[in-house]
């Protein structure tokens, strides 16, 4: 949706809530005259905008001859200003609806040939109350479960193709989470399921500065038919769709399945790590991740830097030593294959505070009242407790959800993410994950497993990418990555693990996952050095491409 402009007066905090509650972004002009383009090829004559903005759609759709416009908006003021720039263009015939768009019924406005736009991206911890149920209600018409977790795009773009005659197309931006998430996936085999064809153009590039997610094109084509498949066409830049054809894009495509089995990330590789990959797949010996164990978030404490401190901070203001329990903090806490306490020591020598305080019930440690009082009374001082987290948890000062795992996981991850065995029983924050594993025996073959190429490239099949290039896995993203637990004896993995460590404390990445490819991939399972190759740039690629994203796009 793009957002029109505020008035003048106008404080630009206040444009950039507004926008943000309406998850409204601006549409770059190449995507609008593309799309626009390429629909009114497909099917001419009527053309709707659900989400209209400032009317950049409608009027490029004027430019190149719509016979009809139809432009949709909750905004008034957006709505206005999309008035305003149809009436200085030699516009067609424009109808014009102010309001819900999951009110507005298809009886109403009549069959519509071509639908443009960029629906409305709202997180559904804002996208509540009636509108959201309207919206799931709209999606169950097209047969289309979608969770109370979707986003306000999902249930937008299926109620959008109920407009639709039979034989229509729909172009719109759309987030990539229509091919990553689970109410994403739903919404993309409805999709397959009412075009005869579904094709998602993807940017090596991201386009939306002020947008987190990486944003796909959605083109869909003969409303009415199926298709078992989507089409994911890679692309460079958007000065690329000039060079977009049919046969182009057929050539460049990789098929992306209707069901949510596929991995988008598998489009942007080569075939033979592709064939690789599935191959691998399919062998007895390659688990998931959730086969040996859960993953499981870390603790929220609502106020970091109150309920943390250093051993020699404790100290000196006089906490019981045993409030202060040792914690991993976040990746950087991890600098090898093992997290001990000569770690934990060597971060609060750089002045990271890494024990969390937990004080004792004031019931049962007598001895403890006068420092816990005086706790409770600083951080009454300091507001934090009326911070959200803390306010809704009883006893404010005590930190829920602790959770003592074998190994800890990255879960924000940038271009060297490892695991670390936990051997020194710390606690650690939502910044990391945490992996239980059914038997703790293995916990250094799973770490050393977790290293070889083959589990870092599903790392980036699996998550998905943010702002500045970051990829994010959640626990269940976690859980499906590909691991080979070694099978070596116990001197030969006590060796291999020993120096995989040394390596990755000395800055050494690319020496630890060699380290792990030979002896597991190699080795084990019989690799070639031409496969191993193919794993490593397969995953560099992927490496790669989310961090050009996160670069700022020069005009």
């Amino acid at each position: 949706m793009v957002f029109p402009a505020l008035p003048q007066s106008a404080h630009p905090e206040s444009q950039q809530r507004h926008r943000k509650a309406l998850g409204a972004y601006y549409t770059a002009a190449p995507v609008v005259q593309f799309i626009v383009g390429w629909g009114l090829a497909q099917r001419g004559g009527t053309v709707m905008d659900p989400s209209c903005g400032d009317g950049r759609f409608l009027v490029a759709a004027a430019r190149q001859g719509a016979g009809r416009l139809i432009g949709c908006n909750l905004d008034p003021l957006a709505l206005q200003l999309a008035k305003t720039s149809l009436a200085a263009s030699s516009a067609p015939p424009v109808s014009w609806y102010e309001g819900d768009f999951f009110l507005l019924s298809p009886e109403r406005v009549g069959p519509v040939d071509l639908i443009v736009g960029n629906p409305p991206f709202i997180r559904y911890q804002h996208f509540s109350g009636e509108r959201r149920s309207r919206a799931l209600a709209s999606a169950l018409r097209v047969s289309a479960r979608l969770s109370r977790l979707a986003a306000s795009w999902a249930p937008f773009l299926l109620h959008a193709m109920q407009f639709l005659r039979h034989g229509g197309a729909m172009g719109m931006v759309v987030p990539a989470e229509l091919a990553q998430t689970t109410y994403g996936t739903e919404t993309l085999r409805a999709l397959c399921a009412g075009f005869g064809r579904v094709r998602l153009l993807t940017f090596r590039r991201n386009w939306f500065e002020d947008a987190q997610q990486e944003t796909f094109l959605l083109l869909t084509e003969r409303r009415g038919e199926r298709t078992a498949s989507a089409e994911l066409v890679p692309l460079a830049r958007i000065e690329d769709l000039c060079g977009v054809t049919d046969q182009i894009a057929s050539n460049a495509s990789f098929c992306l399945g209707a069901g949510g089995q596929d991995r988008v990330g598998l489009a942007f590789v080569a075939p033979a790590c592709r064939d690789l990959v599935q191959a691998l797949g399919e062998r007895d010996d390659v688990v998931r991740l959730r086969a040996v164990g859960e993953v499981a978030n870390g603790y929220v404490s609502g106020a970091n830097d109150f309920f943390h401190c250093t051993a020699a901070e404790g100290a000196v203001r006089g906490l019981p030593a045993d409030w202060l329990l040792p914690v991993a903090r976040s990746s950087r806490s991890l600098r090898g294959l093992a997290f001990s306490n000569p770690d934990l020591e060597h971060a609060e020598r750089g002045g990271a505070k890494h024990h969390l305080i937990l004080p004792h019930d004031d019931d049962l440690f007598a001895a403890d009242r006068s420092a816990l009082k005086a706790f409770q009374c600083e951080g009454e001082r300091l507001g934090v407790a009326g911070r959200y987290k803390c306010r809704v948890r009883s006893p404010w000062w005590r930190v829920p959800g602790l959770i003592h795992a074998h190994l800890l996981l990255p879960y924000m991850i940038g271009s060297q993410p490892h695991a670390a065995v936990n051997r020194c029983h710390a606690l650690y924050p939502n910044s990391l994950h945490g992996l239980r594993l059914a038997n703790p025996v293995i916990a250094e073959r799973v770490a050393l497993g977790l290293l070889s190429n083959l589990s870092l490239l599903g790392m980036e099949l699996e998550g998905r990418s943010y702002g500045g290039g970051v990829l994010k896995l959640e626990p269940t993203e976690m859980q499906r990555v590909h691991l080979v637990l070694p099978s070596c004896p116990e001197c030969e993995l006590a060796d291999a693990f020993d120096r995989a460590d040394h390596l990755l404390r000395q800055g050494d990445f690319g020496g630890a996952v060699g380290i792990a490819d030979r002896l597991i991939l190699q080795q084990q399972l019989g690799l070639s050095s031409a496969e191993l190759q193919v794993l490593e740039e397969g995953r560099s690629t992927l490496v790669e491409r989310r961090l050009a994203r996160s670069r700022r796009r020069v005009p």
